[in-house]
């Protein structure tokens, strides 16, 4: 059995940006994402657009949230609560605490990192690392002889060895272990399969009460990180695009506001080039706008 090294979080929200080239699905074939309203516990509507995407979420509840809790996965947290260790482990977490930060005038998580031995020694070649349903660290490896003879699966064009994580590309917020009675035809029917967790909201509580947008990478299932709104930002207005500022009534149902700007259904904002990459905020699902980040 492994030791696992415990270090402290900082306080704040840690970005690092790759190669972006799409956003998550996370309500069936909508191809939309929405995991930061299913996350945050937001009621999607009944009514359904063409693609299968609910036509706005209810997330009235977040105007009621105060200042002295902390809030995870639809649960409350009073100040000094601990969060179990089962509940954020999958994200390489552990010992949660709510705390307040009297800088920021709010309460947040402050948390432990776990440090698996994985991350501080590089990968031995002709080796697996098998791992254990919604575990942060693998429970053990295989190497030579014993990797050989180790039960397989295949997705798509990838081949997996038995205890490996798999990521099935027709949904990227579940993650599989590959187990000896995995049957491609058939991939959760004998396959051990949990929900990615987005942890969001126990580094980044003060960024989400400040109107931030959640910004999407590649295939991703959760938010890569969070985009707070720019004195700079516009709205892109097309040839043949209506102004959002020419409607009378703004309901959740059909409009997302963000910062200063309120953005109609379709609308997006300009594109904001930075050296990281470009952001791509769009009002597809109010009542949040969403991001994505491409490399320049």
């Amino acid at each position: 059995m492994f030791s696992v090294l415990v270090h402290k979080l900082p306080a704040m929200l840690i970005v690092a940006v790759l190669l972006i080239s799409g956003a998550t699905n996370a309500l069936g074939r909508c191809p939309v994402p929405t995991k930061h309203y299913t996350t945050l516990g937001c009621e999607p509507a009944a009514e359904q657009n063409a693609q299968g995407c609910p036509l706005w979420f209810n997330c009235s509840m977040l105007e009621r949230r105060a200042h002295d809790k902390c809030y995870l996965f639809g649960k409350t947290y009073e100040l000094h609560a601990h969060v179990p260790d089962e509940k954020v482990k999958s994200s390489c977490l552990a010992l949660c605490t709510c705390q307040m930060n009297s800088r920021r005038a709010v309460a947040e998580f402050h948390c432990a990192h776990i440090d698996c031995p994985e991350f501080l020694s590089p990968h031995r070649a002709g080796c697996v690392r098998q791992y254990r349903t919604n575990d942060c660290c693998s429970s053990r490896q295989a190497c030579g002889e014993k990797r050989t003879n180790l039960p397989r699966c295949t997705v798509g064009a990838v081949t997996y060895y038995e205890g490996e994580r798999m990521q099935l590309p027709d949904d990227p917020c579940q993650t599989c272990i590959c187990t000896q009675h995995f049957n491609a035809s058939d991939p959760h029917g004998h396959t051990k399969c949990y929900t990615n967790a987005c942890a969001f909201e126990l580094i980044a509580p003060s960024v989400l009460a400040h109107g931030a947008a959640p910004v999407y990478y590649g295939n991703r299932c959760c938010p890569w990180e969070w985009r707070l709104p720019k004195a700079s930002d516009r709205i892109r207005r097309d040839v043949g695009t209506e102004s959002s500022n020419a409607l009378e009534e703004w309901t959740v149902r059909d409009s997302c506001t963000y910062g200063n700007l309120t953005l109609s259904v379709g609308e997006s904002l300009v594109a904001d080039v930075t050296p990281v990459g470009i952001y791509q905020c769009f009002c597809a699902i109010p009542p949040m706008v969403h991001c994505t980040l491409t490399a320049n």
